[in-house]
């Protein structure tokens, strides 16, 4: 539903740098204001329809250097994003560090294969009829289909190894192509993994395991699930802060 023109008032926030972003906005059936920078870098202030437009103005100005660092982040990762590409010598992930992708050109293999090897993951294949941007969708969904079948025997042992220490039981493991979760657990007890946990620090993956195993007890964010989430991971606050600063760079790119 299309929002009244009455119910809407654009502003500019001005800083330092001599940058400057607009902002919107928009009264709604809410009791609390609320600042939000999306992720394509709208700034938007809601506010409920009883207050004057000046509340939200104020809430922005307040608030204008949490905009700009939010904003430079997301700048940032577009930046990252354009010039990211699937092909020789990119840096690509894999448990958090840093790797270089060779890519080997093999016309005798039928088929593609992906070796480890120090500081560098090796893509060898028939790549050599393919260029540009074919190629390089070639490049890309070799190495998810690798990284798919890595992050496969990665979580699964993951997942047995925490659940044997928490005394929980499971139904299937999952390993998904999820477009906005690290993992979920069904009410029957099925758990389902981001495949893309493969590519960050393993006290990131730990913590999406243990989260999804902790909804086997409590199926919601109540304190007692915080607090068996806390009893095997005490640092859970500071991990699930860390994931949040991959999620640009691993869901732009991957």
């Amino acid at each position: 539903m299309p929002v009244n023109k009455k119910e809407k008032e654009e502003g500019l926030l001005s800083f330092e740098d001599g940058s400057s972003y607009p902002y919107e906005i928009i009264k709604s059936d809410r009791r609390t204001m609320a600042l939000q920078v999306k992720k394509g870098g709208e700034v938007v202030v809601r506010i409920p329809k009883g207050l004057p437009f000046r509340s939200g103005h104020e809430l922005a100005q307040k608030n204008k250097s949490w905009v700009y660092a939010h904003m430079k982040g997301i700048q940032a990762s577009l930046k990252n994003k354009e010039e990211f590409h699937w092909e020789e010598g990119a840096k690509v992930l894999l448990l958090g560090k840093s790797y270089i992708l060779r890519v080997v050109p093999d016309s005798w293999r039928k088929s593609f294969r992906v070796s480890i090897r120090e500081g560098e993951l090796i893509l060898a294949g028939p790549v050599g009829k393919q260029a540009g941007p074919e190629l390089e969708m070639v490049i890309k969904e070799v190495m998810k289909q690798f990284y798919r079948q890595e992050a496969r025997k990665y979580l699964e042992k993951k997942t047995v190894g925490w659940a044997a220490d928490m005394k929980i039981g499971y139904g299937r493991i999952a390993v998904r192509d999820q477009a906005t979760r690290w993992g979920s657990c069904s009410t029957k007890g099925n758990l389902n993994f981001n495949w893309r946990l493969v590519l960050l620090p393993e006290e990131l993956a730990d913590y999406v395991v243990v989260h999804e195993l902790a909804h086997r007890i409590h199926m919601n964010h109540s304190k007692e699930f915080w607090g068996l989430v806390e009893g095997k991971l005490p640092n859970y606050r500071l991990r699930r802060k860390l994931l949040k600063r991959y999620e640009e760079e691993v869901y732009g790119n991957y």
